[in-house]
């Protein structure tokens, strides 16, 4: 059984990997290119977006399509406005953005967009409350925001500065992830108290860690054999073992964020479209959460130096 599906989680993943690919390694400063990885997270964020719809819809009631086009173009706008902050760090001449300012148009942004649905719900004349939506919406937007914002602004500092911060971050968060689910399967015993996703266990998440550390040194490796090398981008075998648990920290969490939000809709799978992974937000949830901890760890330590 565990055979079988892994052939087909295997297979499907070779079937999308050219597109994940294109987007995380190479670092073309041109336009048609910077174009396309725009692009890229516009269409990730609405199909996760509406991978979400689909669940509330299901559960509770209609959503009004004003109310989504709504969400849709939030979370769209913040991602391209949080991704600026990147340019902080990756500015070029005399050419900077100021994080306040970033910030405050983010924020300024969020708040029309919920008094907008607060104003919708209050003259809506239905049986239903829409305030659950404005309310629940409101929170996952600003997650799935804040995390894709995150992986965009990783891609726009690698073509920048010619580093492999989003692909480090993809690469290691999905081999970690494919190790806990061998190890967790094969000899997972002990059961993790998360009421959110019960069926985590202590020997599946070893494996997450020590795959994801081994991924992240073979990483390294790559790079080394290859010839590459940066002043800013795991310069040391230490640093690589540091990011390499961070990210498998975070995709720890993203996982566990996502099986809350599917348990709350009664759902095993965001959606069918990438059968067996699930739905988008199945195969993105822990990279996107881990890509928000690279970024901390970035701005933190690396933009630093």
């Amino acid at each position: 059984m565990l055979e079988k599906e892994l052939k087909s989680r295997v297979l499907v993943s070779i079937a999308i990997s050219p597109v994940i690919l294109l987007v995380a390694l190479p670092n073309i400063n041109a336009p048609f290119y910077i174009g396309f990885v725009y692009i890229f997270f516009i269409l990730l964020t609405s199909i996760i977006l509406f991978e979400v719809f689909r669940m509330f819809e299901s559960k509770y009631f209609y959503i009004p399509k004003f109310k989504k086009m709504l969400f849709v173009v939030f979370s769209i706008v913040s991602i391209i406005v949080l991704s600026s902050t990147s340019l902080i760090s990756t500015s070029s001449g005399n050419f900077t953005i100021d994080l306040g300012s970033v910030f405050i148009v983010f924020l300024s942004t969020f708040v029309v967009i919920v008094f907008i649905n607060l104003v919708i719900s209050s003259i809506n004349t239905s049986k239903h409350n829409y305030l659950i939506v404005d309310s629940i919406f409101s929170t996952l937007s600003l997650y799935i925001v804040i995390s894709l914002g995150s992986m965009l602004s990783l891609k726009l500092i690698d073509i920048e500065n010619n580093t492999f911060f989003l692909a480090f971050s993809m690469g290691v968060g999905w081999f970690s992830e494919a190790g806990g689910l061998i190890i967790g399967r094969l000899i997972g015993r002990v059961k993790l108290s998360f009421l959110a996703s019960p069926n985590k266990t202590l020997e599946g998440t070893i494996g997450m860690f020590v795959f994801g550390i081994a991924g992240g040194l073979i990483f390294k490796l790559i790079t080394e054999l290859i010839g590459y090398q940066s002043h800013i981008f795991i310069k040391s075998y230490w640093e690589v073992v540091v990011i390499s648990v961070l990210v498998v920290v975070f995709c720890i969490f993203g996982d566990i964020i996502e099986s809350l939000i599917k348990r709350f809709f009664d759902y095993k799978d965001s959606s069918n479209i990438l059968q067996p992974l699930g739905g988008v937000f199945d195969v993105f949830d822990g990279v996107m959460f881990a890509s928000f901890g690279v970024m901390i760890y970035y701005f933190a330590f690396v933009n630093v130096i």
